[in-house]
C-alpha cells in the first residue's frame, strides 16, 4: 500500500506512460508505491492489452495513490506526459518510464540535489541496464544536425579527440556517482519542478516518441536553467519489454527529430545542410526498418495467437 506520504514540501507526483507495456509494469509500480515522497501515481493508459488493464484497475482499486487516464488510444508518450501533469498536484513531477525500476531512497537524493543547487531545472538519475552496466542515453550532449551527421557517418574515427567530431554519448570512462552538470539527460527518468515544466509549456506534442526529453533538456538550457545528473542515484531500465515495432518505433524516432532539427536550428544552419541529414535520417530508416521486418512480422503473429487463445 506504499509509504505514509510527506508534506507538500517534498510532494511528488510520478506520471507514466504505458503503451502495450510488458510484465515489468506491476514492478516499476510497486517500487514507486514504497518511496514516502509520492503523493500520487498518474499512469497514462495509451493501450494496453487485457491482462495489463486489469492489472492496473485492480492497483488502482487498491491504492488511493494510483490514478489512471485513459485517452481511448494512442496519444504519444510527450501528450500523455502532459495530460498526467496536468492532474498532478505534487511540488514536482517524476516522469518514470513504465519499464523503469526506482529503489529506495532515489527521490530524497534527487531533491536534497534541488535543494543544493538553486538553477537546477532538471535531475535524472545514473541510467542503468538490470544487470548495472551503464545504459546509453542517461548523459549526452546536444543533439545537433552537425553532431548527428558525425554519429551517421562515424566522422569521428577520423580524429577521436578533436572537439569537433565529439560522440553524442558521455560514456567516455566511469559514470560519475556524484550529482553534476550535463547537457542533457534521459526521459526513462526525469524529475522537474512542477513550475518550470508549467513555465516551459510541457512536452512537445509533436514529437510523438522520443526526443521529447532531448528538446525539454535544451529548452532549459536556452531559459538558463540547469540540468543535473544525479550519479549518486542508480535507477534500473529495462529495455524493449514494449510489444510495438521496431519500424513503429523508428519512424516516429526519425520524425521527432526531424521536427526538433528545424525547430531549434533553422536560423544557425543552411536549409540544404537541414534537408540532407534529414534525408539521412530518412535512410537510415529505410534500412532499420526492413532489417527489422522478420522479427516484428514474427512478433505480431506471437501476438495474434496469444489474442486467439483467450
Amino acid at each position: 500500500m506504499g509509504k505514509k506520504r510527506r508534506g507538500s514540501n517534498a510532494s511528488v507526483s510520478v506520471v507514466t506512460v504505458t503503451y502495450r507495456t510488458g510484465i515489468i509494469l506491476s514492478d516499476c509500480l510497486a517500487a514507486l508505491l514504497d518511496h514516502g515522497e509520492i503523493v500520487e501515481i498518474i499512469v497514462v493508459d495509451n493501450g494496453n492489452p487485457p491482462d495489463t488493464t486489469d492489472l492496473l484497475d485492480r492497483l488502482a482499486e487498491a491504492n488511493p495513490t494510483v490514478r489512471l487516464i485513459r485517452p481511448g488510444r494512442n496519444i504519444g508518450f510527450a501528450a500523455g506526459c502532459n495530460s498526467g501533469a496536468a492532474k498532478a498536484t505534487g511540488r514536482y513531477l517524476a516522469f518514470v518510464n513504465p519499464d523503469l525500476i526506482v529503489p529506495p531512497g532515489s527521490f530524497d537524493r534527487i531533491l536534497a540535489a534541488f535543494a543544493g543547487n538553486g538553477n537546477a531545472w532538471l535531475c535524472g538519475g545514473r541510467l542503468l541496464n538490470m544487470d548495472g552496466s551503464e545504459q546509453r542515453g542517461g548523459r549526452r550532449e546536444v543533439l545537433t544536425p552537425w553532431r548527428a551527421f558525425v554519429e551517421l557517418t562515424r566522422l569521428d574515427r577520423l580524429a577521436p579527440a578533436h572537439p569537433h567530431f565529439r560522440r553524442l554519448h558521455l560514456m567516455d570512462g566511469r559514470p560519475p556517482h556524484e550529482v553534476t552538470a550535463v547537457p542533457i539527460i534521459s526521459g526513462a527518468f526525469m524529475v522537474m519542478p512542477r513550475s518550470r515544466f508549467t513555465a516551459l509549456g510541457g512536452m512537445d506534442e509533436h514529437m510523438f516518441l522520443h526526443m521529447e526529453d532531448v528538446d525539454l533538456c535544451l529548452r532549459v538550457l536556452l531559459q538558463g536553467g540547469t540540468v543535473l545528473y544525479c550519479g549518486d542515484t542508480p535507477v534500473y531500465h529495462q529495455r524493449g519489454t514494449s510489444t510495438v515495432t521496431r519500424g513503429f518505433v523508428e519512424w516516429h524516432k526519425t520524425r521527432s527529430t526531424i521536427h526538433y532539427f528545424f525547430k531549434h536550428f533553422r536560423a544557425a544552419y543552411p536549409g540544404w545542410s537541414l534537408y540532407l541529414i534529414s534525408g539521412l535520417l530518412l535512410l537510415r530508416w529505410g534500412l532499420v526498418t526492413a532489417a527489422a521486418v522478420p522479427s516484428d512480422l514474427a512478433g505480431l503473429m506471437r501476438r495474434a495467437r496469444a489474442a486467439k487463445a483467450r
